[in-house]
């Protein structure tokens, strides 16, 4: 399968697109370097040293001889080399990694939560438009959190995805299908919670 990995060189990412490379998948990685950019602004480091991208994915290919290319620009603003990469590549599926990840960073100020909703919001919406619009039959896998439920517990099990609700009216019971109810507590989680109503319009 020919996979495109948004986010390629994160957290969750970088070990995905290794994983499927190894099981002999042809892999694209599409990543702007933000998550490298957060961590000079917040002047912290992995107890890892994460080599740069370039450097990754050439041992990546001296050892394996497998390759993995790499496309650098910001999903959710260049929409048309989003576009364009679907289009060419014609891609089985999208892995969506493509989204600024901390809940306390999206919480630092007010410029941190514009930049959060900014940037996972158009982030989400653009791969899914993109791909409505290549007319393609593309399969697309998405990361979300338990976060988008709130912190605390209801003492039960969370319904997976969608819960099935009734509503007495005046013409009698109205049975319907809806997301499970949020509770985010953070911009961050919040802009998972529209995530998933953007799957569920889409």
């Amino acid at each position: 399968m020919k996979i495109i990995v948004l986010g390629g060189d994160g957290f969750c990412g970088w070990p995905t697109a290794l994983h499927l490379s190894a099981r002999g998948h042809d892999i694209i990685i599409v990543d702007n370097l933000s998550r490298r950019k957060i961590d000079v602004e917040l002047e912290v480091a992995s107890l890892t040293p994460i080599r740069p991208l370039g450097e990754r994915v050439r041992a990546w290919r001296d050892l394996t001889g497998r390759a993995i290319r790499v496309e650098n620009f910001t999903v959710g603003k260049h929409y048309h080399r989003l576009l364009t990469l679907l289009r060419d590549e014609r891609p089985d599926a999208v892995i969506h990694f493509a989204e600024q990840r901390a809940a306390p960073y999206s919480m630092k100020s007010s410029w941190h939560k514009r930049y959060t909703v900014n940037n996972n919001l158009n982030a989400t919406n653009d791969v899914l438009a993109a791909i409505v619009e290549s007319g393609q039959d593309i399969h697309l896998v998405h990361l979300g959190t338990m976060g988008v439920y709130g912190y605390g517990t209801a003492g039960m099990k969370i319904p997976e995805g969608y819960l099935d609700v009734v509503v007495e009216t005046e013409n009698g019971p109205h049975r319907q299908e809806i997301l499970y109810p949020a509770n985010p507590g953070s911009i961050y989680h919040m802009t998972k919670t529209q995530d998933q109503l953007f799957f569920f319009y889409y």
